[in-house]
């Protein structure tokens, strides 16, 4: 697994191991709209990291980022989660839909090599794959941002069985909440995500779901803005059943 920026537009895609194997990959599929991407080496037996749930990673928590910058074999460096649903508006959306940004924020250097890289925490299970940097330089000053692993894991498990991500949508479109705007339109809840229209031909309509409600909730979690409720859907497919919890005039 790797980002879709590391292998867009490449004609050839080599991947060389810890133990410098070499091995030309195929790439499985790509996922502009999440940065994320599959490659395939045509090899048995490889090691590999277990998923873990990045839901479960608290702000404050220990993590370690892996990955090759600078031409550094083997990195790893450690920080502290700072900042979960983090949007951050570096992907562009495309012909393949909306993007969805969501990235865990934590504070181990990152720098130009490490996109693609593990995060990890203090277990060795995969929470997050390290995508970008937030910097004036190019270069690591403090703030660094990886895509979480429950997404990852839709992504990669649709790229590996179709080619192409069978992405879910609620036919809403959103907007977040801060102060000024829940004054502007008489709203009794800062967080969650604000409906500002409702398709016609989408099943937020069927379901009644009105312009003016707040989505507070999927399926029990708490949707706190409007990058949350991306990531919340964005782990789901086509004809899932997903129970959708709005405040609607207070």
């Amino acid at each position: 697994v790797t980002n879709n920026h590391v292998v867009q537009d490449a004609i050839k895609v080599e991947v060389t191991l810890n133990d410098k194997r070499q091995y030309i990959a195929d790439i499985v599929g790509t996922d502009p709209s999440t940065d994320l991407a599959l490659l395939k080496i045509h090899e048995k037996n490889l090691p590999y990291l277990k998923y873990g749930n990045s839901d479960d990673a608290k702000v404050g928590q220990w993590v370690l980022a892996v990955g090759n910058p600078m031409n550094l074999t083997s990195t790893v460096t450690a920080g502290i989660i700072s900042a979960k649903a983090r949007n951050i508006n570096i992907i562009e959306n495309s012909s393949y839909g909306s993007s969805i940004e969501s990235f865990i924020q934590f504070d181990a250097a990152v720098n130009p090599g490490n996109s693609g890289g593990a995060l990890v925490n203090t277990s060795g299970d995969l929470i997050g794959i390290n995508t970008a940097i937030a910097s004036g330089t190019g270069y690591y000053s403090g703030y660094s941002f990886a895509i979480p692993v429950n997404l990852v894991k839709k992504v990669v498990g649709d790229l590996q069985e179709y080619g192409v991500v069978q992405r879910a949508l609620l036919g809403v479109s959103i907007n977040d909440i801060n102060n000024q705007f829940a004054d502007e339109n008489n709203l009794k809840v800062l967080k969650g995500a604000y409906i500002n229209q409702v398709s016609e031909i989408g099943n937020a309509k069927t379901s009644g779901l009105k312009k003016g409600d707040v989505i507070i909730g999927i399926n029990g979690k708490d949707v706190n803005s409007t990058s949350e409720l991306l990531e919340n859907i964005g782990q789901h497919s086509p004809n899932d059943l997903v129970m959708v919890t709005v405040n609607r005039n207070g």
